[in-house]
């Protein structure tokens, strides 16, 4: 039977929506793919119940009936400042001579377990590595190696758990289930970017209209993540400010301005009853760019990246701050890594289609989700196992 999964990506000023059919041999085939303009959700939250149905739900459900199909895998992701990267380590007693999968699973769970707050819901969660007797070697597998201790380095990303619960009832008020909600950008890592680019190390920078998501992969796993309270939409209010127009209307000429070929680049660009060149335009979002980027600590922060990981693999930058003008090179010169602007490595969509990589990346880690079982019912497994 093919399933068909649907990727809602949550922006504080556009959504993005994908559909997937899944076959039998597991492959996944883009169906269609959607933008609406969203004012009425906002850092995490639906700030406008009454016009996020037109916006979000009711789009939903029509692409829904287009497809003849119920949406009963539904995956949002969103960026929000009240989701937090915790990082913790959890040494255990072997209880053989060899590290067994029952040592793995309890070292996970209680690894988890002095993380978990009665006010968060884990969202994601990953091993980054294993360390055996105490020593600073690390170990990816320490499955039937010999050793008295085992200790494993483990990360959660938690969502504030009031906040998710209250999309989860709006959207079941209105006749839709939610299965899974991802955080931003991850998602997007999953068809960004090679796998042999997540071994060598690589940065993933969703510069969005509110938030500015910085996540680091190494060796395959996540390493780092860090949501700032900045965006395009910074850019675009100063802009709107400097030539006495809406934000709408700064907006919109972005739009236009992302299609200029450079033949038309020479030519004037028309904001409001003002004219501006193409080079002044990129000037000024360089000025502004640099303002915030050392108002944000980025100059120190980069600094350190580059003190403790090597990131042969760059960065790779997404969300709708990347289809700023020049923002690639204006990024470069300011954290000194190469940056790149590209589409999936699935080819699902063009270049300048990037604005779906996490809606498109839902589907393939909801996917991969079904392919398993879940971490969390293992956990539960080994958890009930502990206390018979």
């Amino acid at each position: 039977m093919r399933e068909k999964i649907f990727a809602v990506d949550l922006g504080s000023k556009l959504l993005k929506m994908t559909v997937g059919e899944e076959d039998e041999s597991g492959k996944i085939t883009l169906l269609t793919k959607i933008t609406k303009n969203l004012d009425s959700f906002s850092d995490g939250e639906i700030i406008d119940q009454e016009n996020f149905i037109e916006e979000a739900i009711n789009p939903l459900k029509e692409i829904a009936y287009q497809l003849n199909s119920l949406p009963k895998n539904l995956i949002l992701s969103f960026s929000a400042p009240y989701f937090s990267f915790q990082r913790t380590k959890n040494k255990i007693s072997v209880s053989e001579r060899y590290v067994t999968d029952e040592d793995i699973r309890k070292c996970l769970l209680i690894a988890k377990a002095s993380l978990a707050s009665g006010n968060y819901e884990v969202l994601f969660e990953e091993s980054i590595a294993y360390f055996l007797d105490g020593a600073n070697i690390k170990v990816r597998d320490p499955l039937g190696m010999e050793a008295r201790t085992l200790e494993v380095d483990f990360f959660v990303i938690q969502g504030l758990k009031s906040a998710l619960a209250k999309i989860k009832d709006f959207f079941e008020k209105n006749e839709l289930k939610v299965s899974l909600i991802l955080p931003n950008p991850l998602p997007a890592s999953l068809v960004l970017f090679s796998k042999k680019e997540k071994e060598q190390g690589v940065i993933l920078i969703d510069f969005g209209y509110r938030i500015f998501n910085l996540s680091i992969f190494q060796e395959g796993k996540l390493n780092f993540y860090q949501n700032f309270k900045f965006g395009a939409g910074d850019l675009w209010e100063d802009l709107a400010l400097d030539f006495g127009l809406s934000v709408d209307e700064v907006y919109n000429a972005f739009e236009e301005i992302k299609n200029l070929d450079d033949k038309k680049k020479k030519l004037p660009i028309k904001f409001g009853k003002q004219k501006i060149s193409y080079s002044n335009l990129v000037k000024f979002i360089e000025k502004r760019f640099n303002f915030y980027w050392k108002k944000n600590g980025f100059p120190e922060l980069f600094k350190k990246i580059k003190e403790n990981y090597r990131l042969p693999g760059g960065v790779y930058l997404i969300g709708g701050g990347s289809y700023l003008p020049e923002i690639d090179n204006i990024f470069r010169k300011h954290s000194g890594y190469l940056t790149k602007l590209e589409a999936d490595i699935y080819k699902n969509l063009e270049q300048e289609e990037r604005i779906y990589l996490n809606a498109l990346g839902s589907i393939y880690y909801y996917q991969k989700l079904g392919e398993q079982k879940s971490l969390w019912s293992s956990f539960l497994d080994i958890f009930r196992g502990l206390f018979r």
